[in-house]
Parts: structure tokens; sequence; C-alpha cells
């Protein structure tokens, strides 16, 4: 197993189980949304480090879709100071597949959620350069059938989105069964 707040520079598959999903994150419709993972449930509750609170309402002024993947009342925020190599850990949830844009989306809302780790008056160089780990659970969805799939990347935020690039590059898309159609389509007329 991975050790989420190891230094090492890497991409690595992250074994997700749709009952670990929030039921909000599992039902979205497909329209590029990124959801907010909390850092861990304990009795249906998402417990989420402080720093992220104000997080969702930062990116979507910068134009991301992003929400909490828990309700407000099924959220709560723990303060936490420790000196680890990992500055900010993530966890974040796609409802499809991911696009070029949905990676963008993810290189801003990592690089936003290590400013608010180091502090907001942090220079972009010490932001760049800051250690991340980052777990993404792609849902992808017909009706007959859910495939998750999750990836696991750490390092420097400036390399966050070339790594997640490169992960999703080399992989073989996700293998859903067609949907099923109620229409026939037009008839052969040839004899």
């Amino acid at each position: 197993m991975h050790d989420f707040y190891s230094s090492q520079k890497g991409v690595t598959g992250w074994d997700v189980a749709e009952e670990d999903l929030p039921n909000k994150v599992l039902t979205a419709q497909a329209a590029n949304r990124l959801f907010l993972l909390p850092d861990k449930t304990i009795d249906g509750v998402g417990i989420y480090r402080d720093d992220v609170a104000g997080l969702v309402k930062t990116l979507r002024h910068h134009g991301v879709d992003i929400d909490f993947a828990l309700a407000r009342e099924d959220r709560r925020y723990l303060s936490e100071y420790s000196a680890v190599e990992i500055v900010a850990a993530i966890g974040l949830a796609v409802a499809g597949t991911l696009t070029s844009d949905l990676v963008k989306s993810i290189s801003l809302t990592v690089w936003q959620r290590a400013r608010s780790a180091l502090g907001v008056g942090s220079a972009r160089e010490e932001v760049d350069a800051a250690n991340v780990a980052v777990r993404i659970a792609e849902i992808v969805r017909n009706d007959q059938e859910t495939v998750i799939r999750g990836l696991e990347v750490t390092g420097p935020v400036a390399e966050i989105e070339s790594l997640i690039c490169q992960a999703i590059s080399d992989r073989q898309p996700p293998q859903l069964p067609p949907e099923v159609s109620d229409s026939t389509g037009p008839e052969d007329e040839s004899e």
C-alpha cells in the first residue's frame, strides 16, 4: 500500500470502493463536476481539515465547478497542526471521465489547497514547490453499470497537472456495457 504522506513523486492506483463514496457523488450527472471528498468519515459525518472551509468558494470564484461531497449538516472541520513532508492531501471525485478541462480544475484546486495549508501570504514559488498528495475517484456510468477508478498522485504542486495527464494517457478507458435503447432505429429496406 502506498503511504499517502510520502514525499516521493509518483502515480499509483487508489482502490476506492463504491460504498466509500457519498451518494451525492455516485448519483451526480456526468457534467464535469468535481466533489471535495472528506479526509475521513465517522458515523456518516465527513471530517474535513479546517483550512478547506473557504476552498470551494474560492474555486467557484475561479470558475471551477466544485462542491463538497457531503451536505453542510453532514460535515465537520478539524484543526490539525503537524510537520509532515506532504503539505496538503486532498481527495476529489469526478462525475464522468477525466478531461483536460477537469485536470486543469484539479490542478487549480490542488494549488489553492496547498496555498491554504501554507498560509495565504505564501509566495507562488513556495506553493509550487510544496509536496501534495491527491486522490481522485473517477466515476463513469451508464444506465446498467457504474465503474469507479481511483488514482493517487504525489509530487510538487507545479507537477501535479502533468503527472495526472501522463497517468490518464497511459491507461485504457473504462469498459462499460452498451446502453440499452428503447428505439430500434430505422428498418433496413434493402432486399
